[in-house]
């Protein structure tokens, strides 16, 4: 009889032991919180350089009011090949660095199908990241398509930059 209460209390300790020992393990531990951020996202035209024309008269170009679009007017290209080049400053006004996503124009007519728009320099290739308070330069080219026999004329369209936040 001795030996079997001895043995019940053995038991009864190792399973006291283990209970304890499996809460202690198996604690849950919940860790809550809220995080945020802040800063400007302002990214815009901010300047429009000189003008190259070739074949071309009157180019212009001129940044909008909230300076997000620029808009292009070409009254006139002379003959298949002729251009008007366009370079800009794009800045960085914001706290955060920004990333090109894509480049827009919007607004070419259907005259002004045999004019090609190339776009050249850091800000208008894709994934070009500007830092805070940071400028990049690019250039749109506005050319009459040589393959394209129509005459090229009263061109006029806007550029629309979209930027993302950078990682």
């Amino acid at each position: 009889m001795k030996k079997r209460r001895m043995l019940l209390f053995v038991l009864l300790f190792l399973l006291g032991i283990s209970v304890i020992g499996y809460a202690v393990l198996s604690e849950t531990i919940n860790i809550s919180g809220t995080a945020s951020a802040s800063g400007d996202f302002d990214v815009e035209f901010y300047q429009v350089g000189e003008i190259v024309e070739s074949g071309s008269q009157n180019a212009e170009a001129t940044i909008s009011s909230d300076k997000n679009t620029l808009t292009i007017k070409v009254p006139i290209l002379e003959y298949p090949g002729a251009y008007a080049e366009i370079p800009v400053t794009v800045r960085n006004n914001g706290t955060i660095s920004a990333k090109l996503e894509s480049v827009e124009a919007d607004g070419l007519e259907e005259a002004s199908r045999a004019v090609k728009i190339t776009y050249s320099g850091e800000a208008s290739e894709e994934q070009t990241v500007i830092d805070s308070q940071g400028t990049a330069n690019m250039s749109i080219r506005v050319e009459w398509d040589s393959e394209v026999n129509a005459p090229a004329s009263d061109v006029s369209f806007t550029i629309r930059l979209n930027y993302i936040q950078a990682n």
